[in-house]
């Protein structure tokens, strides 16, 4: 497995590029990023399914032009399909954007595992950010979006989020995990669970 992190500086959103180099296949990971660019990070390799945690426009807003090139399948909770679809709630009309994604191929429920790109991804249902959040655990890699970030959190005060759902959802799903396990979040520095149990400044574990 070979992960590219690509960053927005205009937002600090983090795309990821997961890549099984003996298939020459790919996944993405929150095209918050020019899909143009992305298509020459992935060096010619087949990028075939889109995966989003959650649906604010910083981590989809490269989004369809992605699928337009590529024919990936875009895999999301119900709920994150819904909302990305939805300008008000995806915050892209607060840009004058209005981002309205097309619905999902794949519509996956909590705890449902997925083989994409010959590599089984485990999606876990982590509401607080937004309702619709979810992590995406592939091997010894989770990817959290706005859920978990490097010694922080993602905030609850922006539409469907609530902040204890948040502590509930990192707590019991994802403080659960391996501590071995490294945290790619959706802004930021990697991390691992087991330095965020100790080390986070809102949700230690006790």
């Amino acid at each position: 497995m070979k992960i590219v992190r690509l960053e927005n500086y205009h937002t600090s959103e983090n795309c990821y590029i997961v890549i099984n180099e003996a298939k020459k296949e790919a996944f993405v990971v929150d095209p918050g990023y020019d899909a143009e660019k992305i298509m020459i990070a992935a060096e010619n390799i087949k990028i075939s399914h889109i995966l989003i945690t959650h649906c604010h426009y910083d981590h989809i807003s490269g989004l369809e032009k992605l699928r337009e090139i590529t024919g990936a399948k875009l895999v999301a909770s119900a709920l994150a399909d819904s909302h990305a679809q939805n300008p008000k709630i995806n915050l892209s009309v607060a840009f004058s954007e209005q981002i309205k994604t097309k619905p999902a191929e794949i519509v996956v429920s909590d705890g449902e595992i997925i083989n994409i790109c010959g590599f089984d991804i485990k999606c876990i249902f982590t509401p607080g950010h937004t309702s619709c959040s979810t992590c995406f655990l592939c091997e010894n890699h989770l990817f959290t979006g706005d859920t978990l970030f490097l010694r922080e959190v993602g905030r609850w005060d922006l539409p469907t989020g609530n902040e204890d759902e948040l502590i509930l959802s990192i707590k019991n799903k994802l403080y659960k995990l391996d501590d071995s396990l490294t945290v790619h979040p959706g802004h930021g520095e990697d991390s691992s669970i087991g330095y965020e149990k100790k080390y986070n400044f809102y949700v230690k574990e006790q």
